[in-house]
């Protein structure tokens, strides 16, 4: 069951790597903005939420205060585990550019969340554990074949109460709070985006610092990699390498999200033509900076002036 989002992405979504996904899903959980959404979320909702590095197999929500007691239980068995973790894992595959949802053998609800940075897919929201439909007795009989493959050992009238005290939807609210996600998914993709930028500005290494801060300051002139290389006091190769592991970002990369970045608070804040905007940030063309803007920010400079400004 998609949601109503539709996909306006031509070009194919980059993949973030296991540990790029890993490190900026952490850094965005322990977020101040993280944790008061998915608190008033799971509070309004009655679902628990999370944030689901990419290539995770392991079983998000547990533990979470808005578990399923049923869901719970069947994580118990290792059948029952391997199950949930393999039907997560394909939708994570699947989910890419839209919001998608899974139904399970029990017929409770999953969904996945994009989280982007332009592009670049880097993690998933995770909620649901749901039904859409009032749950009964006959409902858990038909189910029951299932949970006795799986091998639960769990009295049968404990694992019917926790069934029956799923939480129940109706499935216009569930696409409500499933829009809501991907609102939110949009603002931590920029925050993800700034986080990435931040982390460079940290960097402790004597080089990398030194080119942090010349790009920082003369982000809207030509800086090529000889001349902030030879501002680091270092070789262009040893920059490149050093500037990569210091900061997680290629010198061109960094020098490109800085540009977009100070275009973006430009175009939000000024009524300024964004041909204007382009060259003032650094960039040599409009098509240069539709290109690059596009990709670090998902959308074109007028749709995220729209955006803004709504």
């Amino acid at each position: 069951m998609p949601s109503n989002r539709a996909s306006s992405q031509k070009t194919p979504i980059e993949r973030a790597t296991a540990e790029e996904s890993k490190e900026l899903t952490s850094r965005i959980s322990s977020s101040r903005m993280f944790i008061k959404f998915q608190r008033s979320f799971s509070r309004a909702s009655g679902l628990p939420l999370v944030i689901r590095p990419l290539s995770t197999f392991s079983m998000p929500t547990q533990g979470h205060a808005k578990e399923n007691p049923f869901c719970s239980f069947v994580s118990t068995s290792r059948k029952g585990c391997l199950s949930c973790l393999m039907s997560h894992s394909d939708l994570e595959q699947t989910t890419l550019n839209r919001t998608k949802t899974h139904r399970c053998f029990a017929g409770l609800h999953d969904s996945m969340v994009p989280i982007r940075t332009g592009r670049k897919l880097i993690a998933h929201l995770q909620t649901g554990q749901v039904a859409l439909e009032s749950l009964g007795t006959s409902d858990f009989q038909l189910v029951s074949p299932v949970i006795d493959k799986l091998g639960l050992e769990l009295p049968p009238k404990k694992l019917k109460s926790a069934y029956l005290t799923t939480r129940v939807l109706p499935k216009e609210n569930y696409l409500g709070f499933l829009n809501l996600l991907e609102l939110f998914a949009d603002q931590l993709g920029s925050s993800a985006n700034n986080l990435r930028i931040q982390k460079a500005e940290k960097t402790s290494n004597p080089a990398a610092a030194r080119a942090v801060k010349h790009i920082k300051s003369n982000f809207e002139l030509p800086i090529s990699l000889s001349e902030i290389a030879e501002v680091a006091g270092t070789s262009v190769r040893h920059f490149s390498k050093v500037f990569k592991e210091e900061t997680g970002l290629s010198f061109v990369e960094y020098l490109t999200r800085e540009r977009v970045e100070k275009a973006k608070k430009q175009i939000r804040e000024s009524s300024n033509r964004i041909s204007d905007i382009a060259f003032e940030s650094g960039f040599d063309s409009i098509a240069q900076f539709n290109r690059a803007f596009k990709k670090v920010a998902g959308e074109s400079p007028s749709s995220y002036r729209l955006s803004a400004n709504s």
